[in-house]
């Protein structure tokens, strides 16, 4: 579930919330003064994934000039 930033319009606090993306467009209400007039606000996007490492062994290559 993605991360999504928001700022309470009432009190000035910026908070998060992990939320599905069918929730994101949903008011959120402020978790310092309880206030319904949040706002989304434009953050930083994280991309993460899985790394592989492969081995190869190989001969090393021959010089044309020994």
């Amino acid at each position: 579930m993605p991360m999504y930033q928001y700022t309470c319009k009432c009190c000035g606090v910026n908070f998060e919330k992990r939320l599905r993306m069918s929730q994101a467009s949903q008011t959120q209400p402020c978790p310092e003064c309880g206030g319904q007039d949040t706002r989304k606000r434009l953050g930083a996007i994280a991309v993460t994934g899985a790394t592989t490492t492969t081995t190869v062994s190989a001969a090393p290559a021959r010089s044309p000039f020994t």
